[in-house]
């Protein structure tokens, strides 16, 4: 009977030892963590049109790249109430981390801070939102960048023969902070010329509408020298109003388009400023995954882009990008890899106000 029980004792510590045994099955092993699959991140833009498609791209190659899934939505107008039921939307859809391209700013504010209450990143682009408490911005110094168009404004004009004369500018988004720091810096850039720079006309957002107010402001001065577009949209529409009623006014303003890129070629067009809407798309995402992913810090602050100025003697450098795809991903990759190695730590501090 002794000897029963040892070898009962026994058998149950050896019970008791295999059931705390921390060490898996070897037919039911665990499964690999894949926290790339878990990634979604949701890119609300302003609008469509033609320049915020190549805010698309950049944000989708981005998730290509990195193995996560990227949802981006836009309005069909650039109608704020529309892009921020959407962003709420990307919300309810718990997306691990969402961009937005807050236009204007200040109707961003209580969104964006909503959204970051509930634990979710949230980085902006294109357009600040400064009271909104994003960490990142990602786009050109506005303000700087109409300093420079006035500068090459006043080459061409000068190629031109012109000395004085009224330079008309329009607005599409009267209110919004970045196109008056565009019109502010332009008309800083054109000081001590003989140059009368107007004050910015609504030229609306809308396509059919933008030509029609653009329209009725070229024919209003007869002493107009030149024309100036602080959006997407005014260009495609001004060089189509210029050739058809064969005018002889310059033209300069922003974002590079096929068809505008075509018109500086022709010499419709004089000056046109790229501020790489790819790279808008593209540097939030991959900093918005490297955060949840490896848990890198978001960048603090403005992920400057750059401004970039295109004219008839370089546009035959800029075309193949702007019109291929293939070539325009591929010339991002090399343009990341030289002037962003290390988003993270790569942020600037906000642009300064003027």
């Amino acid at each position: 009977m002794t000897r029963f029980l040892a070898l009962l004792s026994c058998i149950a510590l050896v019970a008791c030892t295999k059931a705390s045994d921390p060490t898996p099955v070897a037919d039911t092993p665990p499964l690999p963590a894949d926290p790339a699959a878990k990634i979604t991140v949701g890119y609300v833009l302003h609008g469509l049109n033609e320049f915020t498609q190549v805010i698309k791209r950049g944000a989708e190659d981005a998730g290509k790249e990195l193995g996560v899934e990227v949802e981006v939505v836009g309005p069909a107008g650039f109608t704020a109430s529309e892009a921020i039921g959407m962003f709420e939307g990307m919300t309810q859809k718990k997306k691990s981390g969402l961009v937005v391209v807050p236009m204007p700013g200040e109707l961003w504010v209580k969104p964006i801070q909503e959204a970051m209450k509930t634990g979710l990143p949230v980085l902006t682009s294109n357009i600040t939102s400064p009271d909104s408490g994003a960490e990142s911005w990602c786009g050109q110094d506005e303000y700087q960048s109409g300093v420079i168009l006035a500068d090459e404004m006043k080459k061409a004009l000068a190629a031109a023969g012109k000395k004085s004369g009224t330079i008309a500018v329009g607005i599409c988004a009267p209110g919004v902070q970045v196109l008056l720091d565009r019109y502010n810096g332009f008309k800083k850039g054109m000081e001590g010329t003989a140059f009368k720079v107007t004050e910015p006309t609504d030229v609306t957002t809308e396509s059919t509408s933008n030509y029609s107010a653009w329209e009725n402001m070229a024919g209003k001065d007869p002493n107009t020298v030149a024309i100036i577009g602080l959006c997407s949209m005014d260009l495609p529409n001004l060089y189509k109003l210029k050739e058809r009623n064969k005018s002889t006014w310059l033209i300069g303003g922003y974002d590079l388009s096929v068809e505008v890129l075509e018109s500086v070629k022709r010499g419709t067009v004089q000056v046109v400023l790229g501020q790489h809407p790819y790279l808008q798309g593209y540097l939030p995402v991959k900093a918005l995954v490297e955060h949840l992913r490896n848990g890198k810090p978001l960048p603090k602050g403005w992920l400057d882009v750059g401004t970039e100025i295109v004219t008839k003697e370089n546009v035959d450098t800029v075309l193949p990008r702007e019109s291929d795809k293939a070539e325009e991903t591929k010339w991002y990759a090399a343009d990341v890899a030289k002037r962003f190695p290390d988003i993270s730590g790569g942020a600037k501090p906000m642009p300064a106000k003027r």
